[in-house]
C-alpha cells in the first residue's frame, strides 16, 4: 500500500471514528432527557397502576367546603410561610370526616406538632409503616404530637376493618368519600402512598417523605 493510500485510509478512520462517537452521545443524550423519575422504593402508587389518582365514581354526595381563606384578623389561621406541600411552607389546610363522620379540619390542631399520613389498606407498604406512625404517636403524645391519616380507601369500613383489627387506636383516621379524600391528595401533591408530612405547631411543613424515613431526631428538633 503507498503512503497516499495509508493516509486516505487513515483520515476515513479518523471520521469512522467521529461519526460513531457523535452517535453514541446523541444516544446517551437522548436517555437522559427521556427519563421519567419513577415513585420512590417502598412507596406504592394510588390504586397500585400509575403515579396519577384514579378519576373518582360519578357521585352525588357534595364534596366538603373548604376552609375560608385566612385573614389577617385571625393570628390561629394567618400563614407564617406561603401555602404549599415543601418543607418550610404553610400545610394547605382541609376539611374531612373521620370514620365517626365528625368534621375535623387541619387548622384544629395548630399549636400540636401533626403527623399527616396518606394512606389506604390495601397498600402494603402503608400497612408495613403504619407500626411505626403509631409508635411515634404514643412515645409523643404527652408532648402534644397528633397522628392524622386520609385514607384513600374505597370505603370506610375497608379503613376501619383495617384500624380495629390491628389496635391502630392513635390514628384520627379520616374517610369522607373517595372523591374527597382524593382531592386532599391532589392537593397536597400525593400520587404515591404512604406519603408523610410533619407539620409544626405553627402550620409549617418540616418533613415531607416516606414515613418509613421518619426518624426521632426530626421529631425531636419540634419540640426543643
Amino acid at each position: 500500500m503507498s503512503n497516499k493510500q495509508k493516509s486516505e485510509s487513515g483520515r476515513w478512520l479518523i471520521v469512522l471514528v467521529v461519526v460513531v462517537s457523535v452517535a453514541v452521545v446523541g444516544v446517551i443524550v437522548w436517555s437522559v432527557a427521556t427519563r421519567r423519575p419513577s415513585p420512590p422504593q417502598g412507596a406504592q402508587t394510588v390504586e397500585g397502576t400509575t403515579n396519577e389518582l384514579p378519576s373518582a365514581p360519578a357521585s352525588s354526595e357534595t364534596p366538603p367546603s373548604s376552609v375560608p381563606a385566612a385573614t389577617p384578623e385571625d393570628p390561629l389561621l394567618s400563614p407564617a410561610a406561603p401555602v404549599g406541600t415543601s418543607v418550610e411552607q404553610s400545610a394547605p389546610d382541609f376539611t374531612l370526616n373521620d370514620l365517626s363522620g365528625k368534621s375535623v379540619s387541619l387548622h384544629q390542631f395548630r399549636g400540636h406538632v401533626v403527623i399527616l399520613d396518606f394512606w389506604a389498606s390495601w397498600c402494603a407498604p402503608c400497612r408495613s409503616s403504619m407500626p411505626t406512625l403509631e409508635k411515634f404517636a404514643a412515645e409523643y403524645h404527652d408532648k402534644g404530637l397528633v397522628l392524622v391519616g386520609v385514607s384513600l380507601d374505597r370505603s370506610a369500613s375497608d379503613a376501619t376493618s383495617f384500624l380495629d383489627e390491628n389496635d391502630y387506636d392513635s390514628l384520627i383516621a379520616l374517610w369522607e368519600s373517595v372523591s374527597a379524600s382524593q382531592g386532599v391528595a391532589r392537593t397536597y401533591g400525593v400520587s404515591a402512598i404512604p406519603h408523610t408530612f410533619v407539620i409544626d405547631a405553627d402550620g409549617i411543613i418540616r418533613f415531607v417523605d416516606h414515613p418509613m424515613r421518619l426518624s426521632e431526631s426530626v421529631l425531636d428538633k419540634l419540640f426543643q
